[in-house]
């Protein structure tokens, strides 16, 4: 049985913390989860975000909740980082601002230093991603959040104390610390701490350059007392030495332009100059992926396919989810791969509800998510057999679901039909009556059940 020694408890939001050399181990209270079953938690074995560790088990007592997550023994929980260099502080403070991981899902991601871990320079995981049946917390906003986040790695506080004591923090912090409470967005923040890392790194690339002739010096000194080299040796060990320094401050200095480039890229979303900031993203290296990113996450959609076409399928996720579908029938494609311009031609028929061309587009369709808008089309438009045939080529949940609550909701309008038609003088109404209303209630109830599972 494993010892006090072997592992380490920390405190989140929820619960406790266990961090053992390979995994870690959250309990929390059974009290604040609404889970019926087991179950019901188990589906986040099956997230595969490469931005989160994996949950691997999950276990409960009587009173508690246990989720196993995997664990890199390489990568470090972020309560450690207070014992790194500053520029590391920086960098992993950029690297969190950058990925922005409260805006990739729609779930409840904890950004608590406990449930973070990292490896220096720039890498960093999440564990704790909560379902509606798990603890969450909503009584702070997103930029909140962060700035605790950052003030937290910069500073000697807790996490607790830079979200609802910032005014403390404020008394001890230096112009970073101070500039980072007064930021009003979180690219804003980005920005500052990426003026202050370059300024860090610029500094020591500096250092390292003045200093450069002395570290010769002192190689060209030790090789030289050594008696157990030949001068051949020596030479050839003092050309490597040189070389590697050389090396060592061109990727710094590499970095550093990668770094200013990045700067203006921030600097132009602030002021709302999207293409030079993809100008600037792109010299800085960044991929077409992240440019089209940065356009989706400013609201510039049509340049978010433009750059990745495959950012289609976001940009018409994010229409619906957001009551603006009708937007689609705007979108355009140009040079891009065969796939993406059937599937936007097709997710225009539905949105027009063109019944012709989504007939034809449906015995050629392989994307799911556009098969299923297509189905939930045809129900908005009481076609259940249109919908079926959908479902019978892409078996979809939700859509069966909604094509069984769209039957049910038709039956039970003609329940009530049939129980208003029985005649007062029937000689079976007490009978017919009780028949209708057992069908009714019947319904009522399964319709109750459809509706909590959409």
């Amino acid at each position: 049985m494993l010892g006090w020694q072997d592992f380490k408890v920390m405190n989140f939001e929820f619960g406790s913390i266990k961090l053992f050399k390979e995994k870690i181990v959250y309990e929390i209270s059974k009290n604040l989860c609404s889970y019926e079953q087991i179950e019901d938690i188990e589906s986040l074995k099956k997230q595969n975000d490469v931005h989160f560790f994996n949950l691997i088990q999950v276990e409960e007592d009587d009173h508690t909740l246990y989720l196993h997550y995997e664990r890199l023994e390489s990568m470090k929980s972020l309560t450690m980082i207070k014992k790194e260099e500053y520029s590391v502080k920086l960098s992993i403070a950029q690297t969190l601002l950058r990925e922005n991981i409260l805006q990739q899902t729609s779930e409840f991601v904890s950004i608590h230093p406990a449930t973070i871990f990292y490896y220096p320079m720039q890498t960093v995981k999440y564990t704790y991603l909560a379902t509606n049946v798990l603890p969450q917390e909503h009584k702070y906003s997103n930029l909140d959040r962060y700035k605790a986040l950052v003030l937290c790695i910069l500073t000697n506080f807790s996490y607790e104390t830079c979200l609802g004591e910032k005014e403390e923090v404020l008394k001890r912090g230096n112009e970073l610390v101070k500039a980072v409470v007064q930021a009003s967005t979180r690219q804003e923040m980005l920005l500052i701490v990426e003026e202050a890392y370059d300024f860090v790194t610029y500094d020591y690339i500096q250092h390292n350059s003045t200093n450069k002739e002395k570290l010769k010096k002192r190689t060209l000194y030790a090789l030289a007392a050594s008696v157990l080299f030949s001068l051949t040796a020596v030479g050839m060990t003092k050309q490597y030495a040189n070389a590697q320094q050389e090396q060592i401050v061109q990727a710094m200095e590499q970095d550093l332009e990668q770094k200013n480039y990045s700067l203006e890229a921030n600097q132009q979303i602030v002021k709302e100059d999207y293409e030079k900031a993809a100008i600037a993203m792109k010299k800085a290296g960044e991929s077409k992926e992240a440019i089209a990113n940065m356009y989706f996450e400013n609201n510039q959609y049509q340049q978010a396919i433009d750059t990745d076409s495959s950012f289609l399928e976001s940009v018409i996720t994010h229409y619906y989810d957001n009551d603006q579908s009708e937007a689609i029938l705007d979108l355009s494609l140009t040079d891009v791969a065969e796939e993406h311009s059937i599937k936007l031609e097709t997710e225009k028929a539905i949105e027009a509800y063109d019944t012709a061309t989504m007939s034809s587009a449906l015995p050629f369709l392989e994307d799911e998510e556009t098969a299923v808008r297509m189905g939930m089309a045809y129900l908005t438009n009481d076609d259940v057999t249109s919908a079926q045939k959908v479902l019978e080529k892409f078996p979809s949940a939700p859509l069966e679901n909604k094509i069984k609550l769209k039957q049910a909701e038709k039956e039970l309008v003609k329940a009530e039909e049939d129980l208003k038609a029985i005649k007062e003088d029937d000689e079976k109404k007490e009978e017919k009556q009780k028949i209708q209303n057992d069908k009714i209630a019947t319904l009522t109830k399964e319709i109750e059940t459809l509706q909590n599972n959409e």
